[in-house]
């Protein structure tokens, strides 16, 4: 509920402050800021601490700073999630994840679908993930009730924009990372593994997958509805593997 409620402030509070434009908005790759929240279903199978799955609601927050230049678009963006109800029966853990991902997206040559043009953006991206798996747990000696998982990576991005029409467009991403310098908390005592490794997309990936619709209901101010899906693997160690369904909406304000 709090959050519904400033989210829909900072609607009207724009609505008013920012006068409505007669000229028809160009649908194309957004831009300026953009605020997102979602919630949905996630799991986690960390087998540094457990080999049972782990599941409940995790919330979503997003912020990210579009820019466009003569000859690509520059995209950055940072997530954040949080909750202690992941839980196995009775017993329950925290998780906290972010991510700081930037990129430059080129546009490639438009496809015609039934006499309209989808609009194609693919580019190259680095990102930092941060994953930290907390179980509430009491244990005495080494603490194997915590895990501790980093990657730091290159990527690539790809977009799609269609518009259906005039202020209405669906819109579509898929990231992955390619390479990957991984990072993760193991027992130095029963483990002689280094815990900084290079990984490729066999032993550790983070991608995500984005399919929604955007809405202008003002020139510069404009609404997102969509599914996000979002993936996690690391194997060079204990495996973790993460999975998670959104239902994201996002305010964007273009400038």
């Amino acid at each position: 509920m709090p959050f519904k409620l400033t989210f829909f402030t900072i609607l009207i509070i724009f609505g008013k402050l920012i006068p409505q434009d007669s000229a028809p908005p160009q649908l194309t790759f957004p831009r300026g800021i953009t605020l997102e929240y979602g919630l949905g279903s996630y799991s986690v199978k960390d087998e540094y601490i457990s080999k049972e799955k782990y599941s409940g609601t995790l919330p979503y927050y997003s912020l990210s700073w579009m820019r466009h230049h003569e000859t690509y678009v520059f995209r950055l963006d940072m997530s954040y999630r949080n909750s202690d109800e992941i839980e196995n029966y009775n017993v329950n853990t925290t998780i906290t994840q972010f991510t700081l991902r930037q990129g430059f997206l080129y546009s490639l040559k438009n496809i015609s679908i039934l006499q309209k043009e989808l609009h194609v953006w693919l580019g190259p991206s680095t990102e930092f993930y941060f994953f930290y798996n907390d179980q509430n747990i009491a244990v005495s000696g080494f603490d194997y009730a915590q895990s501790l998982a980093s990657l730091f990576s290159a990527g690539l991005d790809l977009y799609g924009i269609y518009p259906l029409w005039n202020k209405l467009q669906l819109e579509s991403a898929l990231k992955f990372t390619a390479l990957c310098l991984g990072l993760r908390l193991i027992d130095t005592d029963e483990d002689d593994q280094s815990p900084v490794k290079i990984l490729t997309l066999f032993s550790g990936v983070n991608a995500g997958f984005d399919l929604g619709a955007r809405y202008y209901f003002l020139h510069r101010l404009s609404i997102t509805l969509a599914y996000k899906f979002e993936l996690t693997r690391i194997s060079a160690w204990e495996p973790l593997l993460s999975a998670s369904d959104n239902v994201i909406l996002g305010l964007n304000y273009n400038f």
